[in-house]
């Protein structure tokens, strides 16, 4: 026979096997409370427990063998709010005056805001001792939990709702005119986004690297695309951008670029519009109801010259003067993230200007010059990871801390490691009610 290795403590669930029968209640009764304290990610009561033995007794009472009992035990289990939500209780009273979360809240919400899974063994052993509210035992959990691999779920999960990069799965770039975007690249296109993302978190990078970095990562497929020779299989490369027309920075990943594309063409108006919600924090106000889309109305000429006789239209152009000219910053880049230098039988002309008024030429310039946006882009970001850290929209009693979160950050470099560390240890995420 060969012995199987056991499974490491946080892969177990039940293990039943009496071998003494006098001792068989107290091994239900021992299993069970192991077993939902683990689901409801805090100490089984004892209410919880006895009305859960009640079902393997009532299993057994019907000659049932307890194997069975405890099967209605996990189901019952799995069906509860408790395993079902992140449940905070206030108790009887419900008071709406804030409160610290206890221990266990607290690891609960802190392991799901960076692992997206219930907390570990060491998160459980402070929680079950006391130590983690405290600052310094918080703060040290937090490092562990930034440098361990369960971090990317982070990374893919916010990148996916920040970043909109969701989106990428329902895009449907016309086969006509995009015959290389296949399913492998559109899986390299996503994948691309997420290890960028991940080294400027695990290595420390300022968040400017986020706008202009001259690195980033591709397989045979994206480096195709890309242009960039010496690139071969599936296995992902990091590779440097330095003295590549296309820049560097997300906004010059296929990912970015496509789902803000139409299907046969770009669309200057929702890259632009993406710029401004994604990296500005500015959303423009919404478009009037009675205006036809571009492709139907009489217009002639580039697309960047139909857009401007677009403009001409003053209920147009109130949002249009700030979105177009940074969408005109990304014409250089097809609907797909491909490079090119004609529009057609046209050659590109990707100059515009930001909001406030510095003027750039090229995506390259784009992204240098959105870098040095540092105060408002940080501010975005922090609003973006407070928002998805708290699972709530953003309240006016929330701008004293994100203004001092961002001023630490600032003392600190303007790393995005130390935005999601400065948020884990902020009063809102360690309180219930702010």
């Amino acid at each position: 026979n060969v012995e199987t290795p056991p499974l490491p403590r946080s892969h177990q669930i039940l293990f039943f096997q009496p071998i003494r029968p006098e001792s068989v209640d107290q091994d239900i009764r021992a299993i069970i409370e192991r077993f939902v304290s683990r689901a409801y990610r805090r100490p089984a009561t004892s209410n919880e427990v006895d009305r859960l033995v009640q079902l393997v007794q009532l299993a057994r009472d019907q000659k049932e063998p307890v194997e069975r009992g405890m099967q209605l035990v996990v189901e019952a289990v799995l069906a509860s709010p408790h395993f079902l939500f992140k449940v905070e209780d206030d108790g009887e009273g419900n008071s709406a005056e804030p409160r610290e979360l206890n221990d266990f809240e607290l690891a609960t919400r802190l392991s799901y805001f960076l692992w997206n899974s219930m907390p570990d063994d060491r998160l459980f052993e402070l929680a079950r001792e006391g130590k983690l509210r405290d600052p310094v035992t918080l703060s040290a959990e937090i490092d562990r939990m930034l440098a361990d691999d369960k971090i990317l779920a982070f990374v893919e999960n916010f990148a996916g709702q920040w970043l909109q990069l969701r989106n990428l799965e329902v895009r449907q770039p016309d086969k006509d005119r995009f015959p290389e975007f296949t399913e492998k690249l559109r899986g390299a296109m996503r994948r691309e986004t997420e290890l960028f993302f991940a080294s400027v978190l695990r290595e420390r990078k300022q968040l400017s690297d986020f706008l202009s970095a001259d690195y980033t990562f591709v397989n045979e497929p994206l480096a195709k695309l890309y242009g960039i020779e010496g690139i071969t299989g599936d296995e992902f490369q990091r590779v440097s951008l330095a003295n590549k027309p296309r820049g560097g920075g997300v906004l010059t990943h296929a990912s970015v670029l496509t789902i803000t594309s139409d299907p046969t063409r770009t669309s200057p108006v929702k890259r632009g519009k993406w710029v401004m919600e994604t990296i500005l924090g500015s959303p423009p106000p919404a478009a009037p109801a009675d205006v036809p889309e571009l492709d139907k109305q009489q217009l002639t000429g580039t697309l960047r010259q139909r857009m401007e006789q677009h403009r001409a239209n003053p209920a147009c152009a109130t949002c249009h003067d700030l979105m177009d000219p940074l969408g005109f910053g990304l014409e250089n880049f097809n609907a797909i993230g491909g490079w090119r230098d004609k529009d057609g039988e046209y050659p590109v002309d990707a100059s515009g200007k930001l909001p406030d008024g510095p003027e750039f030429n090229g995506p390259r310039d784009l992204s240098q010059k959105l870098a040095l946006q540092k105060d408002l882009f940080l501010r975005t970001i922090t609003e973006k990871i407070l928002v998805y850290a708290l699972g709530r929209g953003l309240e006016l009693y929330d701008e004293c801390e994100i203004i001092g979160i961002c001023q630490r950050v600032t003392e600190k470099g303007g790393h995005l490691a130390d935005v999601v560390r400065e948020i884990a240890l902020s009063r809102p995420f360690r309180f219930r009610g702010e």
